[in-house]
């Protein structure tokens, strides 16, 4: 769907191209009606899981990143273990946490594997745009659909470099999500389903520049945690991949590590942000255009709701 569809559809005066220029999208994926996030998250499932030719009864885990997900109980991961057959992976949830919630997954799988799984199986994004506000310019046009899957093994070599995160409630206000209930009115009168609406309109985001110095900050101290855990240099990072939250944060975390712009990867014009699933994405259209080869480095920073954030080095 371009600018052009949803301005028209929802009759917003505004123009595509100021929109493009802002927030740095021009077109996005959306979900058909018929699909929740575990159907959506299957579609990727099956293609990693059928790429490398494993069997889903192979899997010791299924982890998911989503943002509302199927119900608030089961968790989807749950659900998507069912859609995949997986009858024996031996443990499915959900980890929440944002666009960040993906490294915090990666993080996570580590530790597993250390310990012992063979196959986990990590699917992020699902259906965003059907929980936006169509009229707020700050997230009418950001938001796309998306579904990404990753495959993790044992292996003798070490991946996973250095894994560094961290929170601060302070901005905790800039880009949030409310619970339907707590926008409830404290009466006691049925509403009916179709009048709350709200349900539609649960993303909230201030104005980032309050915290553009904190962003600069927070890239400072997650890069330099990331390079002394790793022993490397800036120098020998290959590639660093970014959350893209919108055009302008993807520039400035890039300004502040002192990267060109042409040492990382976007697809926020194409696909807009797609929250958990933006990194995953990232990295399968890295790999896909040989930008991403076997023995680099790849840095790969995030700044999500929270305001919460961390990164990973990780050597393919």
């Amino acid at each position: 769907m371009t600018n052009e569809e949803i301005i028209e559809k929802n009759s917003l005066p505004f123009k595509s191209s100021v929109i493009e220029k802002t927030i740095g999208v021009k077109t996005r994926h959306i979900a058909d009606d018929s699909y929740d996030d575990s159907k959506m998250l299957l579609k990727s499932a099956k293609k990693c899981l059928d790429s490398y030719g494993l069997k889903p009864d192979r899997l010791s885990r299924i982890l998911v990143n989503k943002y509302y997900g199927d119900n608030l109980l089961p968790m989807t991961a749950s659900r998507l273990q069912g859609k995949l057959n997986s009858n024996t992976a031996m443990h499915a949830f959900d980890v929440d946490g944002g666009i960040t919630s993906f490294l915090h997954s990666v993080d996570l799988i580590s530790r597993y594997i250390d310990t012992g799984d063979e196959y986990i199986l990590l699917s992020s994004g699902g259906i965003h745009t059907k929980l936006i506000s169509k009229k707020d310019p700050r997230v009418a046009f950001l938001f796309g659909d998306a579904s990404a899957s990753l495959l993790f093994g044992r292996t003798e070599e070490q991946h996973i470099l250095a894994s560094y995160f961290y929170s601060n409630h302070e901005y905790s206000h800039l880009a949030l999500s409310i619970s339907p209930l707590s926008a409830v009115d404290g009466t006691d009168e049925t509403v009916p389903f179709e009048e709350l609406t709200y349900i539609y309109d649960t993303y909230r985001m201030g104005n980032w520049k309050e915290a553009e110095e904190f962003f600069r900050e927070a890239t400072s101290v997650v890069s330099k945690n990331l390079l002394e855990e790793s022993g490397l240099k800036m120098e020998d990072i290959d590639l660093v991949l970014v959350t893209e939250n919108n055009k302008k944060i993807w520039q400035l975390t890039l300004e502040t590590l002192g990267v060109s712009e042409d040492k990382s990867i976007s697809i926020l014009r194409d696909c807009g942000n797609t929250m958990s699933a933006m990194l995953p994405l990232l990295i399968d259209k890295g790999i896909s255009t040989g930008k991403i080869a076997e023995g680099m480095n790849v840095m790969m920073i995030s700044h999500g709701e929270g305001i919460s954030g961390g990164g990973i080095i990780y050597r393919v």
